[in-house]
């Protein structure tokens, strides 16, 4: 069958772009179709603008206090980390590029219609991110709440400051950032969770952590804490849940999708899902052989870390005739919150389910016998070790966490013992005798 390409990729993200110039690399002939506006990252912007303010010890040349606003500023930013991935630069490569809705017919041939064009390729890669739900509370309507980017466009606007106190709906890494971003502004916030704990995906010690950071930046956490509606009268405001009224000047909704699905809007096809989204199999490829996917619509985080993890497997599989199985079992990620959460593998508690018997090792910075690195102290590794002494799962909360993970990541990929780690030697000043320390504990039944 005589086709055009040998990859399409389909995607509203910026690792849509960063996937087809991966695809690029290995010599293939590769469309790129954007059937949206990139998602952009609000939430990480606003810490980005956030730690420029505390870099500054002056608070006259704070950016908020510049000509430039913040609204300009996160512009700007998000320009220059778009501009390796941007149009021309995907142009000089060679790959084409389309915007407009992607209509998949299957006959008489697996096809994909974009307006006037028509692509034939090998393989295709959807590489999408979930659209955020709409909130069903009620009382709280269209236009009553700011999103993440309305909430930089509310900050900008300095004759009609952010109304306090603020209340965001949310639990996730979204949600989790905007609400440390405003709290170090000096905005009174609080955080809304439903769940028994932020980032109910995770290991609850790890979430508690980082909640413990929140509240010392002044977050106020609801945990268990179930919205029934939004009511407005001479007194304001306030969000009613079942431990009681909670005033709220501004409310944000940052709850992320717990259900990921293709928007129809976009993309014309039906393939089939799971009750957390898209279905795939060990080789990233969907209900239709031909198509492969990545990105959070297959019900994980919106993460690039996630993302391009998944998306260097799909296009490996998609051009080469080799199929390889996705091992999630050691792909490590991060939220950039302050400090950073890392993971790699299980939880204690889907460990304990697989394995049965584990042991839990736990070691934090300020036991490290005066061998802090720069003087930050405050961090925590926890280790879930089989029987055999393989490591399963590990979780870092702190200062270099992506770094101090990567090595967990390693040593579970290649298979070394907990006891390999205990014996390594690492320098007194690096972060990662904080693994070193852990592993020593680990007693072998």
């Amino acid at each position: 069958m005589a086709v055009d390409y040998d990859l399409v990729v389909i995607g509203n993200s910026a690792s849509s772009r960063r996937a087809a110039i991966a695809a690029k690399h290995h010599a293939a002939r590769v469309a790129l179709i954007t059937v949206a506006p990139d998602s952009i990252p609000h939430h990480l912007l606003l810490q980005r603008w956030v730690q420029a303010c505390q870099q500054r010890s002056d608070s006259t040349n704070c950016p908020t206090r510049d000509s430039v606003s913040l609204e300009q500023w996160t512009t700007a930013l998000n320009m220059t980390l778009q501009a390796p991935t941007s149009p021309a630069q995907l142009a000089s490569l060679g790959i084409e590029q389309l915007e407009g809705v992607a209509q998949f017919r299957k006959k008489p041939k697996l096809q994909v219609h974009v307006k006037d064009r028509v692509f034939n390729s090998r393989r295709y890669l959807l590489a999408l991110d979930t659209d955020f739900p709409l909130p069903t509370i009620p009382g709280l309507a269209l236009g009553d709440y700011l999103t993440p980017a309305s909430l930089i466009q509310s900050l900008s606007n300095l004759e009609h400051p952010l109304p306090s106190p603020t209340i965001i709906l949310g639990d996730g890494p979204i949600a989790i950032s905007l609400c440390q971003s405003l709290a170090r502004l000096g905005h009174p916030v609080s955080l809304i969770s439903q769940n028994a704990h932020i980032l109910p995906r995770e290991d609850a010690d790890a979430a508690f952590w980082l909640q413990a950071h929140l509240e010392a930046d002044g977050v106020q956490v609801y945990t268990c804490c179930q919205v029934e509606q939004v009511s407005q009268s001479d007194q304001g405001r306030h969000v009613m849940t079942n431990i009681g009224a909670l005033p709220a000047s501004s409310i944000v909704w940052a709850q992320e999708s717990h259900i990921a699905t293709i928007n129809p809007n976009l993309v014309g096809i039906t393939l089939r899902h799971t009750s957390q989204g898209l279905w795939v199999n060990a080789h990233l490829q969907t209900s239709q052989p031909r198509i492969y996917a990545c990105g959070s619509v297959l019900g994980g985080y919106s993460l690039p870390d996630i993302t391009q993890f998944e998306a260097r497997l799909a296009i490996k599989n998609a051009l080469g005739w080799r199929q390889r199985s996705i091992e999630y079992q050691t792909m490590a990620w991060s939220l950039a919150t302050q400090p950073a959460l890392a993971r790699v593998g299980f939880t204690e508690t889907q460990a304990q389910q697989k394995y049965h018997q584990i042991q839990v090792l736990r070691q934090s910075y300020p036991d490290l016998e005066g061998r802090q690195p720069q003087g930050k102290t405050s961090g925590w590794c926890k280790l879930m070790v089989q029987q055999q002494g393989y490591i399963v799962g590990a979780y870092v909360v702190g200062a270099a966490a992506a770094e101090i993970i990567q090595m967990i990541a390693l040593a579970m990929k290649k298979r070394c013992l907990i006891s390999e780690l205990a014996d390594q030697v690492c320098l007194q000043s690096s972060y990662a005798n904080v693994v070193s320390e852990a592993a020593k504990q680990w007693q072998k039944t």
